[in-house]
C-alpha cells in the first residue's frame, strides 16, 4: 500500500510538471515521499487492527460479563462509554496538532534545501550566518510542536489509564460487596475482576497506536491534496460540434526520420488562480514542418506560457492545439510530449556525469554523438580540460559549470532528442553577443528538417525566422526580414 502510494506520488507529480512544482518546496514534498509515507506503515499495520480489536474484544467480553453479574456489567459499562468520547476529544487534538507539526517540518525541510542549494552564494556574501539563523529558527519551531503533539499523546495515555484503573477499582469494590452480602460466590467473582482490565486493554492500545501513526496520517492527507490536483491536460474543447471519434493510436505522432508535422493552435487561453487575467489570451499560429518561429514579447507577456501548453504543463482554459493534424484530445500526454524536445528558461543538471545529463532525452547516443553536439554549442575545449571528460560528475544542477556552460549542456541535450519540434525558451539568457553568433553556425546540422519555436524577448540564436509572433500586439504575425 505504502509502495504503491508513493509509486503514485511520483507519477503524479511528474505529470504535474514544472509549472506546478515551482510553486511547491521540493524539500517538503522529499520529506511526505520518504518519511511520511514510511510513517503511514504504522497506520496500517499497527493502528488499524488494533482498532479492530477494541471494537470486537470489549463487546464479547462485556457480553460474557453480562452473563455472570448485571451490577458489574453496569459499572463497567458506565465506563467503557467514557473511552469513545476521551479517545475522540484526544484524538482531534492530536489531529490537528501533528498536522500543524507536519507543516512545520516540511518547512525545515523546504527551507535546508534551499540553504544547501544557496550556499555558495550565501558564503560568497557572507550571509552564511542567516541562512544558519534561519534553520534555527524552524527547528525550534519543530521542537515546540513536537513537544505539543507529545504532552496531548501523554495527556491521552494518562486519561486512559485513570478510566481503566477507576473501572476495575470499582468493579472490584462492587464484587467485594456482594461477597459480604452473600449475593456472588467466590470463583464468578474472581473470573470477573480478571477479565475486567482486558475489556480496557484494546481501548488502550488503540489509543497509543492512533498517536504512533498521527505523523503518517498527516503525511497521507498531503499525498491525497497532491493526487487530487487535477493534471494538465493537453487542450481545452471550444464550444462548437462534437468532433467524430478516432480509433486510439497504435504508433506515434510522427515516424522517427520523418519530415516535421505541422503544429497549430487556435485560440488558445491559460488562465492562472492566482492572476487577475489571462496568461495568455487568444493565440492562434500554424506552424509548417520544418519552419522557424518567434515568440517574441516583454516579460508576462505569455511566451513561456505558451510553451508549457504546448508541452501539457499547464491546462488550456479554451482553445485546441493540434500535430499533424490529430487533437491534442485524441493523443496521450507521453505520446505527445514524444513530439517535442525542450529547452526550459531555467535549465536543470543533475547531480551525474556530463554523459548521463545529455542522454536524458536521447539514451541511445552514443559518446561521439555526444561529443558532436557539445562541439556544436562551443564546449570542447571545456570537455578537453575535465578530469573524466564524458564521465566527470557536474555536481547538483551544474555546479561545477558557469552559468552559460549551464545553458550550453542544456541546448546541447535538446538538440541531441530525436524528436521533430524543438522548443526553445530564452536559449541565449546565459551567452554573449560573440557565442550565441558562433553556436547559430555551428547548430544548423542539428536543425535541419525539425520545426524550431523560439520563444524570447527578441529572435535569437538562429540567423532568420520564417514568422515572428509578437505576443500582445494588434497584429501579432509579423513576416521575419
Amino acid at each position: 500500500m505504502v509502495t504503491t502510494l508513493r509509486r503514485q506520488l511520483l507519477e503524479h507529480t511528474l505529470a504535474l510538471g514544472p509549472s506546478w512544482l515551482a510553486g511547491e518546496r521540493p524539500g517538503e514534498l522529499s520529506l511526505t515521499a520518504t518519511r511520511g509515507l514510511r510513517s503511514l506503515q504504522a497506520y496500517f499495520a499497527r493502528y488499524l487492527p488494533q482498532a479492530a480489536m477494541a471494537a470486537v474484544v470489549p463487546v464479547l467480553l462485556l457480553a460474557w460479563v453480562a452473563t455472570q453479574d448485571r451490577l458489574a456489567l453496569a459499572v463497567v459499562v458506565a465506563l467503557v462509554i467514557a473511552v469513545p468520547i476521551t479517545m475522540i476529544y484526544f484524538g482531534r487534538e492530536a489531529t490537528k496538532r501533528s498536522e500543524r507539526q507536519w507543516r512545520r517540518l516540511g518547512s525545515l525541510a523546504g527551507r535546508y534545501l534551499q540553504l544547501i542549494e544557496g550556499l555558495p552564494t550565501l558564503r560568497a556574501f557572507g550571509r552564511e550566518e542567516n541562512g544558519r539563523r534561519e534553520v534555527a529558527e524552524a527547528t525550534e519551531g519543530v521542537r515546540v510542536a513536537t513537544m505539543r503533539t507529545l504532552r496531548v499523546a501523554f495527556l491521552s495515555a494518562l486519561s486512559m489509564d485513570l478510566i481503566s484503573g477507576f473501572g476495575v477499582g470499582l468493579v472490584a469494590m462492587v464484587l467485594g460487596l456482594r461477597l459480604l452480602w452473600g449475593e456472588l460466590d467466590l470463583p464468578t467473582a474472581m473470573a470477573v475482576l480478571l477479565v475486567a482490565p482486558e475489556i480496557f486493554v484494546p481501548l488502550r492500545r488503540a489509543g497509543a497506536e492512533f498517536h504512533a501513526s498521527t505523523e503518517g496520517h498527516a503525511a497521507a492527507d498531503r499525498v491525497l491534496q497532491v493526487l487530487a490536483t487535477a493534471t494538465a491536460t493537453a487542450t481545452a474543447t471550444l464550444p462548437g460540434p462534437t468532433p467524430s471519434p478516432r480509433p486510439p493510436s497504435s504508433g506515434p505522432i510522427v515516424a522517427r526520420g520523418s519530415p516535421a508535422p505541422t503544429l497549430g493552435i487556435d485560440r488558445l487561453q491559460v488562465d492562472y488562480e492566482h492572476r487577475d487575467r489571462p496568461a495568455l489570451q487568444g493565440l492562434t499560429l500554424r506552424v509548417d514542418g520544418g519552419s522557424r518561429v518567434a515568440l517574441v514579447g516583454p516579460s508576462g507577456s505569455g511566451k513561456s506560457t505558451a510553451l508549457a501548453a504546448l508541452l501539457g504543463f499547464v491546462a488550456p482554459s479554451a482553445g485546441t492545439m493540434t500535430i499533424g493534424g490529430r487533437p491534442s484530445s485524441e493523443v496521450g500526454r507521453e505520446e505527445w510530449r514524444s513530439t517535442f524536445s525542450w529547452l526550459p528558461q531555467r535549465p536543470y543538471l543533475f547531480g551525474a556525469s556530463l554523459a548521463d545529463n545529455l542522454r536524458l532525452g536521447a539514451p541511445e547516443a552514443t559518446d561521439d554523438m555526444l561529443l558532436e553536439v557539445l562541439g556544436s554549442v562551443g564546449l570542447s575545449d571545456l570537455v578537453a580540460h575535465l578530469p573524466g571528460s564524458l564521465d566527470t560528475v557536474l555536481g547538483q544542477d551544474g555546479l561545477t559549470l558557469s552559468a552559460g556552460e549551464r545553458q550550453r549542456v542544456a541546448l546541447a541535450r535538446a538538440l541531441l532528442r530525436p524528436a521533430p519540434i524543438l522548443l526553445l525558451d530564452e536559449p541565449t539568457a546565459s551567452l554573449d553577443t560573440d557565442t550565441a553568433a558562433r553556436i547559430s553556425q555551428a547548430i544548423a546540422p542539428w536543425l535541419e528538417s525539425r520545426t524550431v519555436i523560439v520563444a524570447a524577448h527578441a529572435p535569437v540564436l538562429l540567423p532568420s525566422f520564417d514568422a515572428v509572433l509578437a505576443l500582445g500586439a494588434p497584429f501579432p504575425m509579423v513576416p521575419a526580414s
